[in-house]
């Protein structure tokens, strides 16, 4: 909400109290508009809030959808068809956040995409239901300019995190004044990071932000964790390939693969490998097993986020996904999990014994210093 509508809000709240109906009243007689969105100019005792004459574009239709809030879209419409969802099937908040392991804010925003495009309706005491079945799930996705400006400090801040520099609580100024970017920069990535739940509004003022991998020692039981959980899930017998993700994804990752290597391409490189392994845990239709790979993905974010391990590790990985794939479409579920097994394993070797990791070796060295 602007700030002239927190104004006239304010404002129009003042007005509940016993005077309200006969100013109003007056108001009307002089041609002056009053609601809780007022776009005319009123005056609340010896003081005048001046609205603009129309709200900006943004007011009007709201922000634009973040990249998170995009791709979630195509996911719904995704597990929609592959539900067989037909007219009038209700989408439940609680049972989506659920399915995608993010907070409601994102999800009522991706059905708010879907509604734009006709997919969905919203109704009273309802939420959003289903207008017409599923036949083709395109992958949704937002033309935004601002994605490597948003992605360096992406960047930025993971590396400021995960060193340190960067404390628990801070506040969007300091964020401005510690990276020298612009203010409307700032409130886009903190708020792409909540939606992701690794920062959150404190009940003041300012942001905390939520724990992560930050030690050699963390990140080595998250990879021993992951080798006991990823390839037990693709064996069990509840896996089911959607086979329709798999050749989006393979696509995906063939397409990234020809790109030419930038720091900030890190973050889409993490939420592609993200969404490989969130969705094979999907697959074995255990949602136990799927919830602790979600909090893995959590978790790991800022480490890969601040990339340190080089374009060919990168490469290897893609590499390493594409054999998983290929196992899994042939049916062989018993090799796909042992390149799991090797792929992370390989992962782990490459992280850990990387240069760029000896900043996590130092903060255990600390730890036990002290």
């Amino acid at each position: 909400m602007s700030r002239g509508n927190e104004v006239c809000g304010e404002a129009y709240d003042l007005l509940e109290n016993s005077v309200r109906r006969p100013y109003i009243i007056y108001m009307k007689k002089r041609g002056i508009g009053v609601t809780r969105c007022g776009v005319k100019s009123f005056m609340v005792g010896k003081a005048v809030k001046k609205t603009k004459a129309s709200s900006t574009s943004q007011s009007r239709n709201g922000p634009k959808p973040s990249r998170l809030q995009a791709e979630l879209a195509g996911r719904i419409l995704r597990l929609l068809q592959k539900q067989g969802a037909g007219p009038g099937h209700h989408l439940v908040e609680l049972e989506l956040c659920q399915e995608f392991g993010v907070s409601r804010t994102p999800i009522r925003g991706a059905l708010k995409i879907l509604a734009k495009q006709g997919a969905v309706e919203a109704r009273a005491n309802r939420g959003f239901v289903l207008l017409e079945p599923v036949t083709d799930a395109p992958d949704t996705d937002a033309v935004n300019p601002n994605d490597d400006e948003d992605n360096q400090l992406f960047v930025a801040i993971a590396k400021a995190r995960n060193t340190g520099a960067l404390p628990t609580d801070c506040t969007q100024q300091e964020i401005v004044r510690m990276f020298d970017v612009k203010l409307s920069t700032v409130v886009r990535v903190l708020r792409r990071l909540a939606e992701l739940g690794l920062v959150e509004r404190k009940a003041g003022n300012g942001w905390s932000f939520a724990p992560s991998i930050d030690s050699a020692t963390a990140q080595a039981d998250s990879y021993a964790f992951r080798r006991l959980i990823e390839p037990a899930a693709i064996l069990q017998p509840t896996f089911k390939l959607d086979l329709d993700w798999l050749h989006t994804s393979r696509a995906r990752h063939e397409a990234f693969r020809r790109k030419k290597w930038r720091n900030v391409l890190a973050v889409e490189f993490y939420e592609m490998n993200s969404d490989f392994h969130e969705q094979l845990a999907r697959c074995s239709g255990n949602r136990y097993m799927l919830g602790a790979v979600q909090r893995q993905i959590q978790l790991r974010r800022f480490l890969n986020y601040h990339w340190l391990h080089g374009v060919d590790r990168v490469h290897a990985s893609i590499d390493e996904h594409l054999e998983i794939m290929a196992a899994l479409e042939a049916g062989n579920n018993e090799l796909a999990a042992d390149l799991m097994l090797e792929h992370i394993g390989s992962s782990r070797k490459a992280t850990i014994s990387s240069p760029g990791a000896r900043f996590l070796q130092e903060k255990d060295s600390l730890a036990l210093s002290e």
